[in-house]
């Protein structure tokens, strides 16, 4: 009988399968911090008693996965340093390596509360990191074929630093917080714009549709910031559009999903939290805001959880790697 000796792929599959942690993972991750802030925004403000005991579970959880996880990714990284540009060739893998530093944010918004200093640690590389990826991304669309057509995934790179203003405002850096609202407002309604002309000449392919979910997560975001900042007026406007997108996506559900399960199921997470914890967020001035966001945080606490452990375990077996086309240390 002879021995096969097994090949690179394989030997990276079976044992250091960090070697080709794929930036798929992040969606879904930031998808479950995002839960847990939602559950944390029930909690002080939803129109039944809520304990805030689930916020502690899917936080504290999350924040050990994010921590593990971003752990093997910089080992990928440390190992080869141009594995990112390989893994940032394709829009979700743009949309993956921006997610990886929005996690950070969120873990910084999910500690501030216990500890303002460590939140600190992460929020501040969070930016500078974000600002980084946001740089490489524009450099390798603008020498990739076709790399500056305008993607949902655009609002992950580009208006994703108003996630650090979910820990800047608590912390107390309201002009940061400020000044990140205000600019990521303009580039928000940019890439809204353009989508919209896009759309209008031509349908997507199946597989890319889940990516359409991420337009929910901008205004949702600007309706926290904008609550948090003291903006009602600001706030209720961005929450009419939050509720005008979460209509179309609801209505186009079929739509969206019908090539089946897949990795990019992992952008139907955030939003969904997103959407959620604004509409808690800004119940403390109009009530009925409250139940409301009971809706979307019922369905996140089914669906994020499902696509997570769909995702993880894809990645444990290596057929995360091997669908998504993450590139190998």
């Amino acid at each position: 009988m002879s021995l096969q000796t097994p090949s690179p792929v394989d030997q990276v599959t079976n044992t250091d399968f960090w070697r080709r942690t794929p930036p798929a993972l992040f969606p879904a991750l930031i998808g479950l911090m995002g839960l847990g802030l939602a559950w944390r925004a029930a909690a002080d403000f939803a129109p039944i008693g809520v304990s805030p005991f689930a916020s502690y579970i899917i936080l504290g959880f999350g924040s050990v996965l994010l921590v593990f996880i971003v752990a093997c990714y910089l080992t990928k990284i440390g190992a080869r340093p141009t594995v990112i540009i390989e893994d940032m060739a394709s829009v979700p893998g743009r949309a993956g390596v921006s997610a990886l530093t929005v996690s950070l944010f969120l873990f910084s918004a999910a500690i501030a509360p216990v500890s303002p200093l460590v939140a600190a640690f992460a929020l501040f590389p969070g930016l500078l990191g974000h600002i980084a990826t946001a740089g490489l991304a524009i450099l390798i669309m603008m020498r990739t074929p076709q790399g500056l057509i305008v993607s949902p995934a655009w609002h992950l790179s580009f208006v994703g630093f108003i996630v650090a203003c979910l820990a800047a405002v608590p912390l107390g850096y309201t002009g940061l917080g400020q000044t990140i609202l205000t600019i990521t407002i303009i580039v928000a309604v940019c890439i809204y714009g353009i989508s919209l002309l896009q759309m209008s000449k031509g349908d997507l392919p199946e597989q890319v549709r889940p990516l359409l979910a991420i337009h929910l997560a901008p205004v949702s975001l600007f309706t926290t910031v904008s609550t948090l900042l003291g903006h009602t007026t600001l706030a209720l406007v961005f929450a009419v559009g939050a509720m005008g997108i979460a209509g179309v996506l609801i209505s186009r559900a079929r739509y969206l999903t019908i090539a089946g399960f897949s990795p990019l199921w992992g952008a139907f997470t955030f939003p969904i939290a997103a959407f959620s914890a604004a509409f808690f967020t800004l119940s403390a001035q109009i009530s009925a805001f409250g139940w409301l966001a009971l809706i979307p945080l019922a369905l996140g606490t089914v669906l994020t959880p499902f696509i997570l452990f769909r995702v993880l375990k894809m990645w444990s077996t290596g057929a995360l790697a091997t669908k998504t086309g993450a590139a190998v240390a």
